[in-house]
């Protein structure tokens, strides 16, 4: 892990208020003396995400993630360490000291993958402009691209030659390993090993986040190829299911939304149409994360896929994932045409405008979609319908919202209001004891380590890991009382290599550095999934009392466990590591 002067630390901390800098991605209240909010990195309706001002840390009680400012933004903004640093350093204008970590080798090859996806969006561009870059250019034209948007969105084109990027980012200095980092190139695998360029003959749309960096490419064919879109692999600075395409320029558009649609043509022709809040996944089903994304920005989305059967299927998904980060969600239904391109070059903007005035929110669009399969005058179809509707309105939060939905229905079947709000009451309350059984088995999975028991806390080593947490507990709440503490523990102590390891580590530290408070120095000791372990100790274990009675008593139940075990059949770190990975599963 890459070190920085604790000095220089302990000031970005005290300029990088956690508060201050978590509320720009979650929507924090006040509860007692932390504030609480639905976590940013797993699906929650409970808010089980905590942020600590006195101890400048958060903790989530779903998945486990924890730690400081630092690890936030590594977590957040999907950085290494050191540039989670220097990304908080640059936010308050705190000069980063020479000759530290950020040039670590990792930063050094995201960097160099940035600056070369510059270089390669450039290539395709010229070459777009150039006699080699008609076909592009005439397919462009037919899908009545302007001028204006083809720099806008920096277009361009990718011969249909083997090797013509190859050898263009041979010339400007970079290395077969640098374009295979890249993703710019495919390897051979016939016996003669050798490189070509990825994307041939295609249209290329760069894709860009909202730091305004590139960092992938999408192509589009022109030539008969079963793989229609192909984008970038993914690597160090692309992961296609937590980026969208547009986001640079839709994230401050005046619209108060975002207009979520399924491709970049349909992007490019609502931003040239005067839409600037559109923006598209990136050839992949919406993912928790792009909508996490979506929300820093807006809480607002107005869903606009294509009319087809398989954009009902997709917005019925989205409304579910676009709900569960506590987004407002409508829905644009998009008429005489199959998508909002063909829509506004057959209609034109203003009656898309019209569309986007009419939208209707998603219970409306659930609703509708569910009456549109039933035949209302045959009884059966009838009773199967008004099951459907009560099972959407059980999830409106609103007790009021719920009694304007159960009028309508009442209406338009003709049953009785009283006995539709009985049935939903009914409704409500299995749902409410499934959601309880279900919250319990996945605590109880916790604690036992899941199904295939192999888990860190299994049943067997749960009082183990619950003895040494308390030692541990003891340390970060209370670093004063490390000389006690180590009288009467010693690293052997441990069955668990992650938690021998940790107490060694904090041990070492606090004697370097005496004054200082270990809670914070976590993330530049281990990494961020070992630190939200250890933040569980703080905000699980609890704060112990400071007495000598009760740290001796900490000492022997730890003694005691140790006694049970024998130290060759100790929780090795790759059994922690499944452990780790188990929770990361569960966050997602």
């Amino acid at each position: 892990m890459p070190q920085f002067g604790e000095e220089f630390l302990s000031e970005l901390r005290n300029r990088c208020d956690i508060v201050t800098v978590v509320s720009r991605y979650v929507n924090l209240k006040k509860s007692s003396s932390s504030f609480v909010g639905l976590c940013p990195f797993h699906n929650e309706k409970t808010p089980s995400f905590h942020v600590n001002p006195a101890k400048q840390m958060f903790y989530c009680f779903g998945c486990h993630a924890g730690g400081d400012v630092i690890t936030f933004i590594m977590k957040s903004e999907n950085l290494t360490y050191p540039e989670a640093v220097q990304f908080l350093a640059d936010s308050v204008g705190l000069h980063v000291p020479k000759n530290t970590a950020i040039d670590s080798e990792i930063s050094f090859l995201r960097k160099r993958i940035l600056e070369m996806n510059r270089v390669a969006a450039r290539y395709f561009h010229n070459t777009l402009m150039s006699d080699e870059g008609k076909p592009g250019l005439e397919y462009i034209k037919k899908r009545g691209l302007s001028p204006q948007s083809i720099v806008r969105f920096g277009i361009g084109y990718a011969p249909e030659s083997w090797d013509s990027l190859v050898k263009y980012m041979h010339s400007q200095g970079y290395s077969d390993n640098d374009l295979k980092s890249a993703g710019l190139v495919s390897v051979s695998e016939s016996k003669e090993t050798r490189i070509f360029d990825k994307f041939r003959n295609r249209v290329m749309f760069p894709i860009i986040d909202y730091r305004n960096n590139i960092i992938g490419f999408g192509g589009r064919t022109l030539a008969d190829d079963p793989a229609k879109y192909l984008n970038s692999p993914e690597n160090l600075v692309f992961r296609k299911g937590e980026n969208l395409y547009a986001i640079n320029y839709a994230r401050t558009n005046k619209l108060g939304a975002l207009i979520l649609v399924e491709g970049y043509m349909d992007v490019i022709a609502l931003h040239q149409a005067g839409f600037n809040a559109a923006v598209a996944t990136l050839g992949t089903a919406l993912t928790p994360n792009q909508a996490r994304l979506m929300k820093r920005f807006t809480d607002k989305i107005i869903i606009c896929y294509d009319s087809d059967a398989a954009g009902k299927n997709a917005t019925r998904r989205a409304i579910e994932i676009l709900k569960n980060v506590d987004l407002d969600v409508k829905v644009v239904t998009v008429t005489g045409g199959k998508d909002p391109d063909e829509f506004i070059k057959a209609y034109g903007a203003e009656k898309f405008r019209e569309l986007l005035d009419g939208s209707s929110n998603d219970i409306e669009y659930k609703l509708g979609e569910i009456g549109f399969k039933y035949n209302m005058d045959i009884d059966s179809e009838k009773a199967a319908c008004v099951r459907e509707y009560l099972a959407v309105i059980s999830g409106i939060k609103s007790r009021v919202e719920r009694e304007v939905y159960t009028d309508r229905i009442a209406r338009e079947t003709g049953l009785t209001k009283e006995n539709l709000t009985a049935e939903l009451e009914n409704i409500i309350r299995k749902k409410a004891i499934e959601e309880k059984k279900t919250e319990e088995k996945k605590i109880y999975s916790e604690l036992s380590g899941g199904k295939a028991g192999t888990g860190f806390r299994t049943k067997k080593n749960i009082a183990v890991s619950r003895a040494e947490g308390d030692v541990i507990s003891l340390i970060l709440n209370f670093p004063q009382k490390i000389e006690q503490i180590e009288k009467l523990i010693s690293p052997d102590d441990f069955i668990t290599d992650f938690n021998r390891r940790v107490y060694t580590v904090l041990c070492e530290k606090l004697k370097e550095n005496p004054s200082g408070e270990p809670h914070l120095m976590l993330s530049s000791l281990f990494e961020p999934d070992e630190v939200g372990i250890l933040m569980g100790y703080i905000m699980e274990v609890g704060a112990l009392s400071v007495d000598g009675d009760e740290i001796a008593a900490v000492a022997e139940r730890l003694k005691a466990e140790k006694k049970k075990k024998d130290a060759s059949a100790g929780i090795s770190d790759a059994n922690f590591q499944k452990y780790l990975e188990d929770l990361k599963k569960k966050g997602k």
